[in-house]
Formats: structure tokens, sequence, C-alpha cells
């Protein structure tokens, strides 16, 4: 069985690869891998633009083909950094779960590497979404959008985008981009550091030099794009050692958002929403989910506390996981998990 599914998923990716092979190669992928409850993961490659992106895919045990759920990370995230926790929980509840690497980071393709572009990591949902609707172990018909900071104005803006996705998770969702950030300003000087540095990025990249990379996360007395001792412990706690997170990015990163900002490109969503957010989060300001939650009938939310990082650790994590499942559970399987 194992066999016959992933010389099926490479079959698939084969046929409908399109561009030049990336020079970053990604790590081969392997066997099934049995979970907790019976939940096979199983480690796939698909095309995403020049690239091919990775995937995991859970699959619930059975031979029944069930619903999936596309899981997207946030800022400089990867699959195995967050994501996996939420994924297998919805799994063992008759979920599947297909959590991605943008191009660029974790196992992903993508030259240059650390490079964070919400535009292109938009193709990477709709490429994503594509490949589960194709694969023959899910039932394609039953898709669902689930996104986590970032990933969560990211997932809302597919949905938008996309009329057949039935329903949509974001969890500390970053949705309006014009009122994020103003908790936790570094100053002035930080500004122009971070341009004079982003500029000395895209200046070395038209010359032929190496990139320049920041921290993701940086502690107070640090740089990078953010800069936040509480939030650079958190992330600290989450990320596993053997993880292929790196806390990088390309300092030309901040000049890929322009115009991009969920609250405008997701004003027309259609699908019901759950947003899962936090009265203190300092970097996904809770007054952005309540006004897009008001604005939009079909969106739900629900609260939980802590900071932007605290919904991966328990106890959180396992409240924001039983709220998207329930959810989850209640628009692709017709009932309670």
């Amino acid at each position: 069985m194992r066999t016959r599914i992933w010389t099926a998923f490479a079959l698939m990716a084969a046929l409908s690869a399109c561009g030049e092979p990336p020079a970053f190669m990604p790590p081969r992928p392997g066997d099934a891998v049995t979970l907790d409850g019976g939940v096979e993961r199983y480690d796939v490659r698909f095309p995403c633009g020049d690239a091919q992106c990775a995937g995991w895919l859970y699959v619930p045990p059975g031979d029944t083909k069930a619903p999936v759920v596309v899981m997207g990370h946030g800022f400089a995230g990867t699959r195995d950094s967050g994501l996996d926790y939420f994924a297998e929980r919805f799994a063992r509840s008759g979920i599947a779960a297909f959590a991605i690497d943008y191009r660029h980071f974790g196992a992903s393709g993508g030259i240059p590497r650390q490079l964070v572009d919400p535009w292109q990591q938009l193709e990477d949902w709709r490429a994503a979404l594509a490949f589960v609707r194709a694969a023959d172990r899910v039932d394609g018909t039953r898709v669902a959008v689930w996104g986590t900071s970032l990933g969560g104005g990211l997932a809302l803006i597919t949905a938008a985008k996309d009329g057949n996705v039935k329903a949509v998770v974001a969890q500390a969702p970053q949705i309006d981009s014009s009122v994020e950030g103003e908790a936790t300003f570094p100053g002035v000087w930080w500004v122009i550091r971070l341009l004079f540095t982003a500029w000395g990025d895209l200046a070395n990249d038209a010359l032929g030099g190496a990139p320049t990379e920041i921290a993701a996360i940086a502690p107070a007395d640090g740089f990078g794009m953010i800069v936040d001792d509480e939030a650079y412990a958190a992330f600290e706690r989450i990320v596993r050692p053997g993880t292929t997170y790196r806390n990088a990015v390309l300092a030309r990163s901040i000049f890929t958002f322009d115009d991009y900002n969920p609250a405008v490109q997701a004003d027309a969503i259609k699908a019901p929403v759950l947003l899962i957010a936090s009265h203190g989060d300092r970097f996904a300001p809770f007054a952005a989910a309540e006004t897009f939650a008001k604005k939009h009938t079909n969106a739900t939310l629900e609260e939980i506390d802590g900071d932007h990082f605290d919904v991966y650790s328990s106890p959180r994590a396992e409240r924001a996981s039983d709220l998207a499942t329930d959810f989850l559970a209640k628009h692709l399987l017709g009932s309670p998990s």
C-alpha cells in the first residue's frame, strides 16, 4: 500500500513539474512514518513555479478517503517548527493534513534561500491545493486551509480567490498589515539600519554577490526583522533540535510586501472562517481579527490567551487545536470530531 501511494505521488510530481530544477536539491523523500493513532505521514514533493516544494501528508487510518486541510506556516517558519502538532491532531480526528514548506525554506527548493515573498507564497498555496485535489489517497472535493501568523493571512486570501475551499482556519492571524508592528516597534534607527541593509542586499544581488541574511527574530540587544526578548525566547522553545528551521531571512524580503494586506485581498471571502486570536498578541493585533469578524458574517472569532508565539506550546496549542478540529470536522465531515 505504502509503495503504491508513494509511486503515485512521485509520478504526479514528475508529470506536473515545470521549469528548470533548482540549484538547491531538497532531501530525498522517505517511506511513510506511522504516528500515534495509526496516522501515516508521507514526505512528498509537488511542483511550485520553477521549483519543487516539500509537504508532509498526514493520512488518517483506514481506507476511506478523508477530507484534507492544507497548512501553511508563518514568517520564516517551516513545516517542522509548529505545524506537525496540529497536523497530527487533525489526522487523528479523521481529517488528512498537508503541511508545506514554502519555496526558499525548509526542505523545499528555491534560490535564494530564506526569501520571504507573500505573493510567491500565495502561488505555493495554490500549487498545494492543486496537488491534494489530484491525490488519490484523500478526498480532493473536501478541502480546507489552515494558516498561522503570516500564513493565516495567506490562507484567507487563498480561500477568497478559490471558490472551492470549504473552510478556513486562521490562527494568530496577521490580517491587517496597516496596524501590525505598532506595539513592538524598535525605533527609527532600526528602520534606517533595516532599509540600508535591504538596499545593500539588492545591490549585492544585482552585482552577483552573496545574499545578505539577518535574523528573523533577535533579542533586544541584536538586530533582525523582529527585535524582542520575549519573542526570541518563545521561538527558541518551539524549535526542536534537528528541524530545518533557520533563524534567518534575506534583508530584501521587506520590499516584497508592497500592497500586501489580507484585510483588503480577502475582503470578498465566502467560505466559513474561524479566527483564533489573542488580546495579548503584540504581533497580530486582536483588533484586526475582531474587525474582520464583525465585517464578515461567515467568520467566527475565538479567543485564546497569551502572546503571539504562545499558541504553539501547551496549554494554548491544545486549546487552539481543539477549536480548529471541531470547526473543520463540522465543515468537512458534517459532524463534530
